[in-house]
């Protein structure tokens, strides 16, 4: 982390938008888009990228590339190639595809799929629910509906939801640091 960051998250009430630009290279925090939407894709992909640094997949085999796929959504999975271009996790380097078909969604570590996509992709979500997939999504309610990370705006920041039951239940590691940012959903009435 650079010294600016360290500087910066010395203050008090450090939004979440902040931590996760703070984790950022320098390069990457400069490529944040010139309008709105653009910006909010950066920093989706910025968060989809620690949310990888900051999860532990048990079965992954050392210097094995952790897959991050994006369903139906090329801009996204531009912006999260770009942000994770040259970037390595642990000794993990990082790729990024579309699936176009949900049988390959079990080779993914990360799995972003947006709201416009989600009600398509319900049947295929719940194939993979016990498969170490670290499903993300910012569709309304998705941490409550069994999702492991649900991206939301509150008060014009983004912030995010981790159902634990669901992480846990898909065999994934989230880290105590990345669990103490967000949002704790349980849903210990799922199957």
């Amino acid at each position: 982390m650079n010294a600016g960051c360290r500087a910066r998250w010395r203050g008090v009430g450090v939004s979440v938008i902040l931590a996760a630009a703070c984790l950022l290279p320098n390069d990457r925090m400069a490529a944040a888009g010139a309008t709105q939407a653009r910006s909010e894709v950066s920093v989706t992909a910025a968060f989809l990228y620690n949310f990888a640094k900051f999860t532990e997949w048990p079965a992954l085999p050392p210097g094995a590339s952790i897959a991050m796929c994006v369903v139906a959504d090329a801009v996204m999975a531009d912006a999260v190639a770009a942000t994770v271009r040259g970037e390595r996790i642990n000794g993990h380097p990082l790729g990024v595809s579309q699936p176009q078909d949900s049988a390959a969604w079990e080779r993914c570590q990360v799995l972003f799929i947006s709201d416009a996509e989600i009600r398509r992709s319900t049947e295929a979500l719940g194939r993979i629910r016990a498969r170490p997939v670290l499903t993300v999504s910012d569709a309304r309610a998705f941490a409550e509906s069994s999702g492991i990370i649900e991206l939301y705006v509150d008060s014009g920041k983004m912030r995010f939801a981790i159902n634990v039951d669901a992480a846990e239940r898909a065999g994934v590691r989230i880290s105590s640091r990345l669990l103490g940012l967000a949002k704790i959903v349980r849903n210990t009435h799922a199957p």
